[in-house]
C-alpha cells in the first residue's frame, strides 16, 4: 500500500482519480481519522457515483463517528449505486450491512 504522501502526490497530478481518492480515504480510516476519511469517500463518490465500496466504507466511518442515521442513508445510496453497476457482491455486502440500522 502506498504511503499517504505517495497517494497525495498522485492526487496532485490527477485530483479526481476515484481510485486514489478511495485509497486516501482508506488510509485515513485505517488510522481512525474518520472525519477525514468521510471527506475523501465523498470525493470518491463525486468522482465516480458508482464506486459502491466507497459508500460501504464511508458508512463504516460514519458508524465509528456515531452517525448511524447518516450511515444508513449512505448505505441506501450505495445499494442504488451497486445496482446501477450490476455489482452483485456490492449489493450483497451493502444489503447485509444495511440490516444493522433500523
Amino acid at each position: 500500500m502506498p504511503t499517504r504522501e505517495q497517494i497525495q502526490k498522485l492526487l496532485d497530478l490527477e485530483p479526481n482519480d476515484p481510485f486514489m481518492l478511495y485509497a486516501m480515504a482508506q488510509d485515513y480510516a485505517k488510522t481512525s481519522e474518520h472525519e477525514q476519511a468521510v471527506e475523501f469517500y465523498k470525493k470518491t463518490i463525486e468522482a465516480d457515483a458508482d464506486y459502491s465500496y466507497a459508500y460501504y466504507h464511508m458508512a463504516r466511518s460514519l458508524e465509528a463517528l456515531d452517525r448511524n442515521e447518516d450511515a444508513a442513508k449512505i448505505l441506501d445510496e450505495g445499494l442504488e449505486a451497486a445496482k446501477r453497476s450490476n455489482d452483485a457482491k456490492g449489493i450483497s455486502e451493502i444489503s447485509q450491512y444495511r440490516t444493522m440500522f433500523p
